[in-house]
């Protein structure tokens, strides 16, 4: 009995210091930019480095619906216009909290850059109450399948891509921007010219 009681203790003891506090919080992917990489995507809970080689590469053709009158459109339909592309879901609290800094950096270029926010796998119900909660006014799509978002690589939400004139990716950033940075990325990435 002894020998068993041992044992028992011996492996409580290895688990409960391998579940013990981690100073990192698993549950809020801190922010990272990839362009150059290509691992697997990945569905653990921290953000990482790793996605597709996207960097220089055209982008892919996205197809998705518009929320505005629920009809077809592609990223085709912004040809010639530098373009913020953001993957957002109703269900993403870190996607919610960057939204109104998207809203806000849009108003402020006034147009010369296109912001399109596409809510992936999402309810059109749920994805139209928030965007009117956040005060979004950009072009918001749907990806309901989440096709576009896999055609992507997509691994961490949010993720936005930064696509040039030429429609070409120049940035894939995965996680959270606020104001200050999404306008200097933007103006660094699309409008140097």
């Amino acid at each position: 009995m002894i020998p068993k009681l041992s044992a028992l203790l011996v492996g409580l003891a290895l688990i409960a210091t391998s579940c013990g506090a981690d100073s990192a919080d698993p549950t809020v992917a801190p922010a990272t930019t990839t362009a150059v990489t290509d691992a697997a995507p990945t569905t653990t809970g921290t953000a990482s480095t790793s996605g597709p080689k996207l960097r220089g590469e055209p982008a892919p053709e996205l197809e998705f619906t518009y929320f505005s009158d629920e009809s077809p459109g592609s990223l085709a339909d912004f040809a010639g216009t530098p373009v913020v592309l953001n993957f957002w879901a109703s269900w993403c609290p870190a996607c919610i909290a960057e939204m109104p800094d998207f809203q806000a950096v849009n108003a402020a270029l006034g147009g010369e850059v296109q912001f399109v926010g596409v809510a992936i796998q999402d309810q059109r119900e749920l994805s139209n109450s928030l965007a009117a909660e956040t005060g979004v006014e950009y072009t918001l799509v749907e990806d309901l399948d989440g096709s576009t978002y896999q055609s992507i690589g997509g691994f961490a939400m949010p993720t936005t891509l930064f696509i040039n004139e030429l429609g070409e990716i120049v940035e894939q950033h995965n996680g959270t921007l606020f104001a200050e940075e999404l306008e200097s990325k933007i103006r660094e990435l699309l409008l140097t010219g």
